[in-house]
């Protein structure tokens, strides 16, 4: 069963879709930058449904300014996405899901990161293609004298400046818990090198897997096909 829903937050509702199957257990999907609850080609809908067919309910959401959810996709930025998946965590657990994973694509994998080293309800998580680090990275229309403007389809100034204390990097090396991270050999440049940095310095269980010809959202269905299997066999295992 799938069923849309609304998720209240002190911001504004986001919105969800729940695929139901074990009551207990359940994978949250967490977007990319630009990216909405479906994902491209519908990567997050096939994962999703994937996911419950082997037994895990999976939701699926919006952060807050992006796809359905209120807000201003020009206001949005890392912290307030942090902020919105720390609110859909307490959700599940207020539904009685006790055992909950994380999945992160891109943007949503380096988000998943920060959140799951601070929020001691995660149990594992699996990242795809994640941001290696917020540094250097800029979002938004430059002005002629170089001021960051609002830009509702790229991102606002708010993105370069509203980021958490603690980076990528740092997060990722404090998880205890068994993290899973996928990426193609031909991700955006500069992803897998920055990740390959810090992923020696964290703690088992871990794995890392990239994928040959695999780009960064996984389009050739082959390739997704594996992907999904090899994080639902994941899941099966640490969940």
């Amino acid at each position: 069963m799938e069923k849309p829903l609304l998720i209240k937050t002190p911001r504004g509702n986001l919105a969800a879709i729940l695929h139901q199957a074990d009551p207990q257990k359940l994978v949250i999907l967490a977007h990319g930058f630009t990216g909405t609850k479906c994902e491209s080609g519908r990567l997050f809908v096939q994962t999703a449904r994937a996911l419950a067919e082997a037994g895990i309910s999976a939701l699926r959401f919006d952060f807050w300014g992006s796809g359905d959810s209120e807000g201003g996709f020009d206001q949005a930025s890392p912290n307030t996405e942090i902020a919105d998946l720390h609110q859909v965590i307490a959700w599940a657990r207020k539904h009685r899901y006790s055992e909950i994973g994380v999945l992160g694509l891109s943007l949503g994998g380096a988000v998943s990161i920060c959140v799951t080293a601070t929020n001691p309800h995660v149990k594992t998580l699996v990242t795809w293609s994640a941001v290696p680090k917020f540094a250097g990275w800029t979002k938004g229309v430059v002005g002629p004298k170089g001021i960051v403007k609002a830009d509702p389809i790229s991102g606002g100034p708010l993105f370069n400046t509203d980021r958490p204390k603690i980076d990528v990097p740092e997060a990722y090396v404090s998880l205890k818990i068994p993290k899973l991270q996928i990426q193609g050999d031909h991700d955006i440049p500069g992803f897998l090198k920055g990740f390959q940095q810090y992923f020696p310095a964290a703690s088992a269980p871990k794995k890392h897997i990239v994928i040959a010809d695999g780009d960064h959202v996984f389009t050739s269905w082959p390739i997704r096909r594996k992907v999904i299997q090899r994080t639902v066999d994941w899941f099966l295992k640490y969940l």
